[in-house]
């Protein structure tokens, strides 16, 4: 049996080697590339449930209803701890998706539309006190969500196309 072994030459190898280093290299730059789309694919869907849930106009620059309100982050991080960070430019963002605690104003202010001058001013003796809560809407968990059902075959295919061009 050690002779067969001595006998046998391998043909090849030298170009599986190299396919595999090539495939070894490009993996971070495709990793990146799958994140930001992921990314942006979620950001769809959390401006769909948006629209959804709140019934919302996207007129407003700050609008939770508009595509524009969410930033894609760059890929941060190298080889396999690499990620992706979506965040809300809208201040009210985090009342709307995890609810709040409704109170009454201490104070208010009503003005003129046209000129902004002090109409009149209204203050509350119970300002201050809860009257409630607002239940939060979690559309990015919701997303999230539904993304995750979609992500393994994005992967896969992600994979596949980078093993079509290592020349597997």
């Amino acid at each position: 049996m050690k002779e067969w072994l001595e006998t046998v030459t391998v043909i090849g190898v030298d170009d599986l080697d190299k396919s595999i280093k090539k495939m070894v290299n490009r993996y971070p730059d495709k990793a990146g590339e799958c994140l930001r789309e992921e990314a942006r694919r979620t950001r769809k869907e959390i401006v769909k449930n948006a629209r959804d849930d709140l019934n919302t106009n996207s007129e407003n620059r700050v609008s939770l209803g508009r595509i524009g309100t969410y930033k894609i982050s760059q890929v941060i991080g190298y080889d396999m701890n690499q990620r992706v960070e979506i965040s809300a430019r809208a201040p009210h963002y985090h009342l709307v998706e995890r609810g709040h605690a409704m109170k009454l104003p201490y104070h208010f202010t009503y003005r003129n539309k046209k000129t902004g001058k002090v109409i009149a001013k209204r203050t509350w003796k119970n300002g201050g006190q809860s009257r409630g809560r607002v239940n939060g809407v979690f559309f990015l968990k919701k997303a999230k969500e539904a993304e995750a059902e979609r992500f393994p075959e994005f992967v896969s295919s992600m994979l596949d196309s980078l093993i079509k061009d290592a020349g597997f």
